[in-house]
């Protein structure tokens, strides 16, 4: 099972969180396969990375990237680590022929031989619905088919064979500034009509609590697919800006996220985190606690 992340310096430690928590469900941990890309890390972390990974009996290749391909193209706040993917098919092996991708922002609940058996029916990728809410979703004039490209499930010989990643680095080159997600609106583009859906519970977006709490219109045929998910969570993905390791994350699933950093080199301190707050600040989170609980309930363990 061919499993692949890109993460720079910063980002390696959460990279780490991943994998620990896909080996932690992991049936046959040894047939595990990391391939975690970068623009460039100190050897102390490639290091930590692999110490991780391979006491636990699977393995993992620390990939440098040379990212002259990239230069000129705008990342935003993601950082040219998001980039990363779009240049895959130049570094992994050429006996990699499927690979199931991962953001560093996830948790895995579920073991992905499932996932990774899934059939992809002809298509280069499969994905699952990008989340939003009906305003942002106005805002931005999203196709109803548009996906989140944080997990994803690829065909490796098709996604070379059809060019996806020079495709979809055309697309930014020439459209970039209009995008507000620069990797996934390219492969939304360039994958359009070949990828099919993957269960929400494969990658389990926090939106999906407000669109069955307000049963969004938009998001009405999903909303089985979405109740689903929010009971047995496969993959939990923390998008947006405030991830678990911020002291002001509301997540349900952030002490999930910290306590499985324990198994790595960088554990996360909770308690730091929470004595970085103000007062203020404190007294506000205080006042959410309730909905978080209410909502980490509904999750069933």
């Amino acid at each position: 099972m061919n499993i692949v992340l890109c993460a720079d310096e910063s980002y390696a430690r959460y990279g780490s969180v991943v994998m620990a928590s896909v080996i932690a469900h992991a049936i046959n941990i040894e047939q595990i396969h990391f391939f975690m890309l970068t623009p460039g890390m100190s050897e102390e972390t490639k290091n930590c990375l692999r110490e991780s990974v391979e006491r636990s009996g699977a393995a993992l290749d620390v990939i440098d990237v040379d990212v002259a391909a990239l230069q000129g193209f705008k990342a935003g706040r993601f950082g040219i680590a998001a980039l990363l993917r779009l240049l895959m098919h130049r570094y992994l092996p050429a006996d990699c022929k499927r690979i199931i991708y991962l953001d560093c922002d996830l948790l895995v609940r579920s073991d992905l031989s499932e996932l990774w058996s899934m059939p992809l029916n002809g298509h280069t990728a499969a994905a699952t619905i990008n989340l939003y809410s009906s305003s942002s979703r106005g805002a931005r004039k999203l196709p109803d088919d548009y996906f989140n490209s944080g997990v994803m499930l690829v065909d490796m010989t098709a996604w070379r064979e059809k060019c996806v990643g020079e495709r979809a680095l055309a697309y930014l080159e020439r459209e970039g500034d209009n995008f507000q997600y620069p990797d996934q609106d390219a492969l939304n583009r360039v994958l359009e009509g070949d990828w099919c859906w993957l269960p929400a519970e494969w990658n389990f977006q926090p939106t999906a609590y407000a669109a069955v709490e307000k049963r969004y219109p938009h998001l009405f045929t999903h909303m089985a697919s979405l109740e689903t998910a929010i009971r047995h969570p496969r993959i939990v993905h923390f998008i947006g800006s405030v991830k678990p390791w911020h002291a002001k994350c509301v997540h349900p699933f952030q002490e999930d996220f910290i306590a499985y950093s324990r198994h790595t080199a960088w554990p996360i301190d909770s308690k730091a985190l929470a004595s970085s707050l103000s007062w203020t600040e404190r007294i506000r989170m205080a006042f959410k606690q309730p909905k978080i609980r209410r909502r980490r309930r509904l999750t069933q363990a």
